[in-house]
């Protein structure tokens, strides 16, 4: 039986560039392509003054955010709450796909699956906020050292006006949750394994990376390497604490010293951005000289267009990176990658088929990995090997076995 969805995220891609609320605006899109009705309700920063819920597009709306507490994972206006429960609960659907829980709630979830009992609940985790309350990142608020298991005496130790006791609370709370879920959706394997470890077991779950979309996914791709782009590197994101842009500026430096030549383009941010929340690479900046371009932001349409016109992505994140949605944007395009050697960006990118690996947070390592890169005949060979992004069908046929009863 083939059921309309609902699928609710945390934001609109029309105001937010995110991994995850991409990936719900896709499915959207790709269901209605196939022919199954669908709609999407996301969260946004609809002002002060403006209604609650407001329709954006056909079958699109959007509700306010306000009034959400710890992590924005509660909410702190019950009416809020109700009223975004009364309006989902009336959607004519048999399935409510969540895509995140930040903003949502779980408080929402449970409230929703009480008034809906009839339909079914799916989820994809696109991170682990539920695991982690540092952003979902698993890393240490003092330092960057990363975090493998969750330990609720190491949390207090982040946060030490919270005792350990919340911590496991907290767990609880969202284990409870995530177990009545009919399905559970992880873009990665390395993200079902860390929940595995920290204790959702029960749910039907499929591995299913983010898919890109009809058009993306038509786009054609690179098949022959051009030798002058070898020694070009590209960013695409913004410049978030996590996604290790100072390590990229610094370690292209290094490469750049002792292999001039070389060229860095920055798409998502401006140089103003990164020295504001990096002032320490600005002598690397100053060092890489016109070697290193800012472009600000794109047009998700144009990400493919952009990532041909270098020779490498590089993905320097300091996080575990469940599934980054610029490594399935760059196998699309055909151009390799360079990536930390962590989490989902090491699974994703094969050593030496997909691109190259360097060692998380070492700008040393990177450099060298970098000079390496630039290398003709390891650019061409891996431009001849890198493998495709997930098609249309197989994305289907996946989420067809979490969304059908």
């Amino acid at each position: 039986m083939t059921e309309a969805v609902c699928i609710v995220a945390h934001a609109h891609p029309d105001f937010s560039k995110g991994g995850g609320e991409t990936a719900a605006y896709r499915e959207f899109a790709t269901l209605r392509g196939a022919g199954r009705p669908a709609a999407l309700v996301t969260a946004a920063e609809t002002g002060a003054g403006s209604e609650f819920i407001l329709r954006h597009a056909a079958d699109e709306y959007l509700f306010a955010i306000g009034g959400m507490s710890e992590d924005r994972l509660w909410w702190s206006d019950i009416a809020d709450r109700r009223a975004l429960v009364r309006f989902l609960a009336a959607q004519p659907v048999g399935v409510f796909h969540f895509h995140h829980l930040w903003r949502v709630g779980i408080d929402l979830v449970t409230e929703l699956m009480e008034a809906r009992p009839d339909a079914r609940f799916v989820v994809t985790l696109h991170e682990m906020l539920a695991i982690c309350a540092h952003h979902g990142q698993m890393i240490r608020t003092r330092g960057r050292e990363l975090c493998r298991a969750f330990a609720p005496t190491q949390c207090a130790g982040c946060f030490p006006e919270r005792t350990a006791r919340h911590f496991a609370l907290r767990r609880a709370a969202f284990l409870a949750v995530l177990r009545r879920f009919d399905a559970v959706v992880y873009p990665s394997d390395f993200v079902r394994g860390r929940f595995r470890d920290w204790g959702l077991v029960g749910p039907h779950e499929v591995v299913l990376e983010n898919y890109l979309g009809d058009a993306l996914a038509a786009f054609p791709r690179r098949v022959a390497a051009d030798a002058s782009l070898a020694g070009s590197f590209a960013f695409f994101g913004q410049p978030t604490p996590f996604k290790g842009l100072d390590v990229l500026v610094r370690g292209f430096a290094l490469a750049l010293a002792a292999m001039p030549g070389l060229s860095l383009a920055v798409f998502g941010c401006e140089r103003e951005d990164v020295i504001r929340m990096f002032p320490e690479v600005a002598g690397a900046l100053d060092q890489a000289g016109a070697a290193v371009s800012f472009f600000g932001r794109y047009d998700q349409a144009e990400v493919l267009d952009l990532m041909q016109t270098v020779g490498w992505v590089v993905v320097p994140s300091i996080w575990w990176e469940n599934s980054p949605v610029v490594i399935q944007e760059a196998k699309r395009a055909g151009t390799p990658l360079v990536v930390s050697d962590i989490g989902g960006m090491a699974e994703k990118v094969r050593p030496g088929v997909d691109g190259l690996h360097f060692k998380r947070g070492s700008v040393q390592d990177l450099a060298r990995v970098l000079r390496v890169a630039a290398g003709v005949e390891v650019f061409e060979r891996v431009v001849g090997t890198i493998g495709d992004s997930l098609g249309q069908k197989a994305f289907l046929e996946r989420l067809g076995s979490t969304l059908e009863r």
